[in-house]
């Protein structure tokens, strides 16, 4: 599009920034403080990531900021530097939150929802991935567009990590609140000869739970772009699990990019969206491991069907996708005009 776009989020990784700030040809801002890792200094991780990006913004001087909720600290950075910076320069700027599910369902976030609907009043829109987040936005009358992710461009893929094992599948992980890893390392019981390979930096996952895993779930922890897209091709099928019903995971997205048949929960959000090539189970072991048994005994057909959910998805997605792109052409055209009148 035309004008000037930056997309920032406050993390170390984020497959829909990236997604975004392509699709928008704009330049994407990952701030993340390593050094300030740790629940103690998340504050002054906020406040070193929210001068960095102000000083970002005053660099890039962008028309359109897409700011990725939660934190929601970091919309109320851009929202601050919108503000000022209509007041001091003819250059207005707007701001685009992309509120992800947990800014509304996570049990860390949702006491910042009256901050997150005074934002997203004052944005030029809100993206959300839940229908049920963009019936939240209606009553706050704020506007919003379901977006769901577009197909990540996943790196070229190499090494030889998931190779080992007759049946292999990916569970792609972060170890985060929201999984069920007990029930998963019980279902990997349940198939000895199934290799469980999970990737996320093993270090977040408990201690205790860390003494059931059983041999045949290999944990790769946190792979480099290339070795991660080699673990996807080379495994035979994904599993995406959560234990949150309104979240659409990343790894459905990755799963259709790498056309691998996947596993995931059984949410109606989840079966809205995708509507082939997924096995839909319920967070027990036992269904877990009736799921994956189901996933390799029919690969082959679901790999066509997800091929074809794909394609299905993606022609859905060009619509919503449209909405936003004529909704930041307007904003250009008005904020133009507005330049011209001063």
């Amino acid at each position: 599009m035309n004008g000037k776009v930056v997309v920032v989020a406050w993390a170390k990784h984020s497959r829909r920034a990236e997604t975004l700030a392509t699709e928008l040809g704009g330049r994407l801002s990952l701030q993340y403080e390593r050094r300030l890792k740790g629940l103690w200094l998340t504050p002054l991780r906020y406040i070193v990531q929210g001068w960095k990006t102000w000083h970002f913004l005053e660099q890039e001087s962008p028309e359109i900021i897409v700011i990725q909720a939660p934190p929601v600290f970091a919309a109320l950075t851009i929202a601050l530097w919108c503000k000022l910076r209509a007041k001091v320069s003819n250059k207005p700027a707007a701001y685009v939150v992309d509120c992800h599910s947990g800014s509304f369902y996570s049990r860390w976030w949702t006491w910042t929802i009256p901050i997150q609907r005074f934002l997203s009043q004052r944005a030029l829109v809100t993206l959300v991935a839940s229908e049920d987040a963009l019936d939240t936005l209606k009553r706050w009358r704020a506007r919003g567009i379901f977006l769901v992710d577009g197909l990540p461009e996943l790196s070229g893929a190499s090494g030889d990590i998931g190779t080992q094992g007759d049946a292999r599948i990916a569970v792609i992980s972060s170890f985060d609140y929201d999984e069920p890893l007990y029930e998963i390392f019980a279902a990997a019981r349940l198939l000895p000869r199934v290799a469980f390979y999970l990737s996320g930096d093993p270090q977040r996952l408990p201690p205790k739970l860390l003494k059931q895993k059983p041999e045949n779930a290999i944990l790769t922890g946190f792979l480099p772009e290339d070795l991660y897209s080699g673990l996807l091709q080379n495994v035979h099928g994904l599993m995406v699990l959560t234990t949150e019903p309104n979240i659409l995971n990343c790894g459905a997205y990755e799963a259709l990019a790498m056309a691998k048949p996947v596993v995931v929960s059984d949410w109606p959000q989840m079966r809205r969206c995708f509507t082939r090539g997924f096995i839909y189970v319920k967070n027990t072991p036992e269904a877990i491991a009736t799921g994956v048994k189901k996933m390799l005994a029919e690969r082959e057909t679901l790999t066509h069907e997800i091929i074809l959910m794909r394609s299905e998805l993606m022609m859905r997605r060009q619509s919503w996708f449209a909405e936003l792109i004529a909704l930041l052409e307007q904003r250009r055209t008005d904020g133009l005009a507005t330049i011209r009148n001063r």
